[in-house]
């Protein structure tokens, strides 16, 4: 299983047409390490939140979103007299939680070891192709305009997301973001509390057998790279999640990066207050769009 962060669901391309506020404080890094509160208890992947979490779109957000930009672009298509509209595009599939940490969960660990959860592959839709005119006026990769109609920049789906960022404040570009959440990961990680916990950690595999010098070490052990987990695989991943509860390595680490995140948040405060407010104006424009088209 590949080490992943928290993924960050309000893209690029939607952020990148609002304006923007540069975010990170360089000089803030060296700061005393944070208040830890309340260390809970992590018993699988949907226990992770953080705070940072609050300032991405939800799934059923995003949904609405993709949803209400199809509606639009198809409207402007119609207006150049296209009949190929782009598909409804499926829902965006709810959380299945956080593998921030890599580990947590043991019925899962029993049957995949590092592997990646299965999933259902996606289902090919039956729908005609989009002539190249159509997807040259959906996207505005080709001319300025056709039949002497200029084509909006972007195409029809940039038309379209920028009609959804109308009235977004200026807020934190998606990069920064991504660079904050980055950040506030290896801090935590180099912090003295999770050092600690990491290192009984280490000593209760050490005990079981198992060498490693992080958990990163274990998760990426070349020996996983197959077709399906190996035995000795899930029984080194069962040992891995057994130490990890016993020690409490992902409580102290979700707790410890917790603590980093709000302080960020406080610091910027006023930049993430538009950040929610944006989100809030992009939610509602989007409703609006599905009410009515």
């Amino acid at each position: 299983m590949k080490r992943v962060h928290a993924i960050w669901l309000i893209t690029a391309a939607v952020v990148a047409a609002a304006g923007t506020i540069t975010l990170v404080d360089r000089n803030q890094v060296a700061a005393a390490p944070p208040a830890v509160g309340e260390v809970r208890p992590v018993h699988s992947a949907r226990d992770i939140a953080l705070p940072l979490d609050h300032y991405q779109h939800s799934p059923a957000d995003l949904t609405t979103i993709d949803r209400a930009t199809a509606v639009l672009a198809r409207q402007c298509l119609n207006d150049f007299g296209q009949s190929w509209a782009p598909p409804d595009p499926p829902p965006v599939p709810a959380s299945t939680g956080s593998s921030r940490y890599g580990l947590v969960d043991h019925d899962q660990v029993s049957k995949s070891g590092y592997h990646p959860a299965e999933s259902a592959p996606p289902q090919p839709e039956d729908r005609p192709e989009a002539t190249p005119e159509a997807m040259m006026i959906y996207t505005g990769k080709g001319t300025t305009s056709i039949g002497g109609k200029r084509i909006p920049e972007g195409g029809c789906l940039g038309q379209a997301r920028r009609e959804l960022e109308r009235g977004v404040p200026a807020a934190i570009p998606a990069e920064e973001l991504i660079r904050l959440d980055q950040e506030m990961f290896e801090q935590a990680q180099r912090d003295d509390r999770v050092r600690q916990a990491m290192a009984n950690w280490r000593k209760c595999m050490a005990d079981s057998g198992y060498n490693y010098t992080d958990v990163w070490a274990a998760n990426n052990d070349i020996r996983w790279d197959s077709e399906t987990p190996l035995q000795v695989e899930i029984d080194t991943a069962k040992t891995d999640v057994t130490c990890r509860q016993r020690t409490k390595l992902v409580d102290t680490w979700l707790a410890v990066e917790t603590a980093y995140q709000r302080r960020a948040i406080t610091e910027r405060a006023a930049q993430f207050d538009a950040l929610d407010r944006g989100m809030q104006v992009r939610r509602d424009n989007a409703a609006k769009v599905l009410a009515t088209g």
